[in-house]
């Protein structure tokens, strides 16, 4: 149904006549529009810890919570095997001395490696066996050298013997 009037056009001012369709459907025209649908967005559903749909949710993601610790866990190992690979180098010279006076060179503990395993040895100590073999003739540079890659009581040996040497 069109709707006839008469109106004054504000351009000109003249009379215009025109038959326009009626095209509102808002409040009170009789047309349902639920206001979800007028302003074009959908209510979420919440979910109910009490429900099926909740403990799929759960479950899928503590899939994807256990799936990105996996991969940290592999990322860590790595990582530690890689770091653990570079003191490995020095490994390769079955003479520790040279452990000794890189670990004085770099300041830094290092573990060096005997006959029986592994053990720390810090910097101070390097140092003193460093300087006591620098000083020693050729004969008793070998008997050092022997003490140094040997077992970790040779070591220790050793170290009590070179720290009274020094006065410590």
């Amino acid at each position: 149904m069109t709707i006839s009037w008469k109106e004054v056009s504000p351009y000109s001012g003249q009379p215009v006549e025109e038959d326009a369709p009626t095209n509102f459907a808002g409040q009170g025209s009789g047309v349902a529009m639920p206001p979800d649908v007028a302003y074009g967005k959908k209510k979420k559903k919440l979910l109910d810890a009490r429900t099926k749909a909740y403990r799929q949710h759960r479950e899928k993601l503590d899939r994807a919570r256990a799936r990105r610790e996996d991969r940290k866990s592999k990322l860590t190992q790595k990582v530690q095997e890689t770091t653990m690979d570079f003191n490995r180098e020095i490994y390769l010279e079955e003479n520790n001395m040279n452990i000794l006076k890189d670990i004085v060179v770099k300041k830094s503990m290092k573990p060096v490696k005997f006959k029986d395993g592994t053990m720390k040895v810090d910097m101070f100590t390097a140092s003193a066996i460093t300087q006591v073999y620098n000083k020693v003739n050729m004969d008793n540079k070998k008997k050092l050298e022997k003490m140094v890659n040997g077992t970790k009581g040779q070591f220790m040996a050793l170290q009590n013997k070179v720290m009274k040497m020094v006065g410590k």
